[in-house]
């Protein structure tokens, strides 16, 4: 029975897992962060820089790990990844002052998030998926709003039902029997060329599809589409960290619960999968840049409304707008990556696209507090996300898909 089963299946069921561990560790520093805060006598502006090391790391490492995994296979590079997250998140629950922050959140959990990033896990899946390449990567991506979803309120109720120490030493625990399985015994690089798997018609064309720059990765760097796609994820990455870790700290100072904020938090991750699952299966048949340019649209109005009116309705409705176009970006970006230069040139090309967008993380993780910290208000950060949504909703609609159409039109005509 289970030999009929095509086993790039398992290996997307992998994928989304490790994506659901992987991401929810990053995302939840907002839950640990006020009683960190309180322990060690910080700022927030300074508590927010080992953040900012983790998501510029992560950041750093992308392009890195591309041309890792153009040498070894996709499939080292994301056991390493793993093992290296399990031992930050592990040590993490064990640290005695802030220095213990910047090693094990913000360098082992910003390198290591490699191995668990759609970087890696992106050419793994388009090798397996030609076919339904929008579908897979959607589904995949998906993981981080499940996870932000399922695991966040259970890590901001383990803070307040225990330690925080203690909840992420059971969260390394569950880490190291999830993700270094499936890292080291389901994640495969590809079809082999005589395996049965590779001739199933349904998920692997047979045919060669056309790439409109099928030239070394070098050469990519100065073309429109892979500028454009580089600017509009830079600002990917700042508006979400607006959210993912300064989120919970104000809605703290609104005098609402930890675990009130992080539920919020959480729904809107539940529409983000939504929103994920959506753009993918319409993108393989309308195009990428329309859906992708109405999701920072849409991102843009949650900003807006929490800048126009703070109160109860806003507590859920911003994240909840921002949710629904949370990692909706991911996939359409990388898709489209993909469809320009050709999956051997997507590690190497989507890391570059993603080292822009945790450049923008690390800065807005740091520049938030510290506009906080100054002015005793997120409005002006929040103002400056939605200026750079509307911006990058511009950026997407200039890049030109007429090109992909025609070749892919051409070669199955």
């Amino acid at each position: 029975m289970f030999k009929k089963i095509y086993f790039g299946w398992f290996v997307l069921a992998g994928a989304f897992i490790l994506i659901f561990m992987g991401m929810s560790a990053r995302q939840s520093f907002g839950i640990f962060f006020k009683p960190m805060m309180e322990e060690f006598q910080l700022s927030r502006a300074a508590l927010s820089l080992p953040a900012s090391l983790a998501l510029i790391l992560y950041g750093i490492s992308q392009p890195i790990g591309g041309l890792m995994i153009n040498r070894y296979g996709a499939k080292k590079v994301v056991a390493f990844g793993s093992l290296i997250t399990t031992i930050g998140v592990l040590g993490m629950s064990q640290i005695s002052s802030i220095w213990g922050i910047y090693f094990f959140y913000g360098f082992l959990l910003g390198v290591g998030g490699t191995g668990n990033s759609f970087v890696a896990l992106t050419p793994v899946l388009s090798n397996w998926f030609e076919h339904r390449r929008g579908m897979a990567l959607s589904i995949m991506s998906s993981g981080t709003s499940l996870g932000q979803l399922c695991l966040i309120p259970v890590f901001a109720y383990l803070v307040e039902m225990v330690t925080w120490r203690t909840a992420l030493m059971y969260i390394g625990i569950l880490f190291a029997f999830t993700i270094l399985p499936i890292s080291f015994f389901i994640i495969k690089d590809g079809p082999s060329k005589d395996s049965k798997n590779s001739k199933n018609k349904k998920e692997v064309k047979t045919q060669k599809i056309p790439f409109p720059y099928d030239i070394p990765w070098v050469e990519c760097l100065h073309k429109k589409p892979f500028i454009l796609l580089t600017s509009s994820f830079f600002t990917c990455g700042f508006t979400v960290t607006v959210i993912t870790v300064h989120w919970i700290p104000f809605a703290t100072d609104l005098n609402f619960s930890a675990t009130t904020a992080a539920l919020a938090f959480a729904v809107g991750g539940g529409l983000n999968t939504i929103g994920t699952l959506i753009v993918g299966p319409l993108s393989d048949k309308l195009g990428r840049k329309i859906p992708l340019s109405m999701v920072y649209a849409v991102r843009s109005l949650g900003f807006i409304l929490f800048i126009l009116y703070k109160n109860d309705f806003t507590l859920w409705a911003t994240p909840l707008l921002i949710g629904l176009t949370w990692i909706a970006t991911v996939p359409l970006t990388s898709a489209l990556t993909v469809d320009f230069f050709g999956s051997k040139n997507v590690a190497i090309l989507f890391g570059l696209i993603t080292l822009s967008h945790q450049l923008g993380a690390g800065l807005s993780a740091w520049l938030c507090g510290y506009i906080f910290d100054i002015t005793g208000s997120y409005d002006l950060a929040f103002t400056l996300a939605a200026y750079l949504c509307i911006q990058a909703a511009v950026i997407v609609y200039f890049i030109n898909e007429k090109e992909v159409l025609r070749m892919r039109q051409e070669a199955t005509a």
